[in-house]
């Protein structure tokens, strides 16, 4: 890494440290209480006990072992357990029984480090694979639209949840592509890894099916691969990214609970297609225009979002980084269809890991722009410098927008 790179990498991990310690604040509130069924999230005070269960450390070998992989909610995959039981298991250690009297610090733990410190990875990777760390402006812009969004900001603020930890398994699936440069090695494999991991805890992994075939297709285009090498390497990501869902899932290996799994995950997608029960709802209806009070509260206006993907689709054919804006379109389109069309409930985070990546294409008009700047033709420099001054504009009117929205949810935690 040059001097540059390690500059811009000490500015974001400075600024992450800040995002990580303005976090705290609000993570730490108990919302005036010492009663979990105030403080927790719905979803935590569900998850919580789990870990409690893992890290009870009691019994018999047999036992701890039986609590430690045989965790019993099947919504999430079992790294997401697994890392938060890491979280916890020195303070578990450290504070022996007592450990279950602190569900306050237990929680504020897991909050910051399995939900904002994954996020900061994520964003900053995504930063990485757009700028290479080459312009230390470019990347910083990146980072802290990406980390200002208000759907990322209310996922970072009193909620511990595995949307942060699949987020960064994601984005090291893009870096690891992005560093293999279409030649099929040991980057690739490492690829293939995170897209398991991503499958592991939430399943996304497996929306990289239009990514990796024409990954596949831009090697064989570039290098000298014969189409049986292709074929292998296809084979290797499938093996590979199958493994590490088996492995980095051991209850698999069980007949009950791997059953007990497969039933939840038929009634969670079938929530997910249809709504929950216990509400009648136009919430419910499917289509683009029903997520429009989402986007609003937690992303923006949607013309912002047809600006993001035009975006996108420009540096597939102008940027110096084409594949990568190409392997990022393939992901975006299919879970673009797939949550706008096919599931009924709108939560923000849902679009998260479609919109993340989306925004992180910010910048890509920016390189074709300045290259026209340089063009021999007066009339071309003057319309690039009003597209960059438009450029400019959008990117102020949406941080302006972020930053709003941002504060007042930061700010109602005092």
């Amino acid at each position: 890494m040059e001097k540059s790179q390690k500059t811009t990498l000490l500015l974001l991990s400075l600024l992450g440290l800040a995002y990580f310690i303005a976090c705290w604040i609000p993570n730490a509130s108990t919302l005036g209480s010492q009663n979990a069924a105030v403080f927790l999230d719905r979803d935590e005070y569900v998850t919580y006990p789990v870990v409690e269960r893992m890290l009870a450390l009691q019994g018999s070998l047999s036992n701890i072992w039986g609590r430690l992989i045989i965790y019993g909610d099947y919504h999430y995959g079992y790294p997401f357990y697994f890392f938060s039981m890491l979280v916890l298991l020195p303070v578990r250690l450290l504070q022996g029984a007592a450990f279950f009297e602190h569900a306050a610090l237990n929680i504020l733990l897991l909050r910051q480090f399995i939900s904002v410190l994954p996020m900061l990875l994520a964003a900053g990777l995504l930063a990485y694979v757009h700028t290479r760390f080459q312009s230390w402006w470019k990347a910083l812009l990146i980072f802290c639209l990406l980390v200002t969004i208000p759907a990322v900001v209310r996922s970072n603020l009193h909620w511990w949840h595995p949307d942060a930890l699949m987020l960064l398994f994601i984005a090291l699936t893009f870096f690891f592509l992005q560093k293999d440069r279409l030649q099929l090695g040991r980057h690739f494999t490492l690829a293939a890894a995170a897209c398991g991991l991503a499958s592991a805890i939430k399943l996304m992994g497996f929306f990289f099916f239009l990514a990796i075939p024409l990954y596949l297709l831009m090697a064989r285009r570039a290098g000298a691969f014969t189409w049986k090498a292709i074929a292998r390497a296809a084979l290797l990501f499938v093996l590979v990214m199958g493994l590490v869902i088996l492995f980095s899932n051991p209850f698999l290996f069980y007949a009950g609970p791997r059953q007990e799994m497969l039933a939840t995950q038929i009634f969670k997608s079938q929530e997910l297609s249809e709504g929950y029960p216990h509400e009648e709802s136009l919430y419910y209806s499917k289509g683009p225009q029903f997520w429009r009070w989402t986007l609003l509260a937690s992303y923006g206006r949607p013309w912002v979002m047809v600006v993001l993907a035009a975006a996108l689709l420009l540096g597939m054919f102008l940027s110096r980084e084409k594949v990568l804006n190409a392997l990022l379109a393939a992901w975006c389109l299919p879970l673009a269809v797939y949550l706008l069309w096919f599931v009924a409930p709108k939560p923000d985070h849902y679009l998260l890991p479609l919109l993340l990546p989306l925004f992180s294409g910010a910048l890509n008009p920016l390189q074709p722009l300045q290259q026209l700047c340089s063009s021999t033709k007066k009339w071309r420099r003057i319309l690039a410098v009003i597209a960059m001054l438009a450029l400019g504009l959008f990117l102020l009117y949406q941080f302006h927008y972020q930053l709003a929205r941002t504060l007042e949810k930061y700010l109602s935690y005092f």
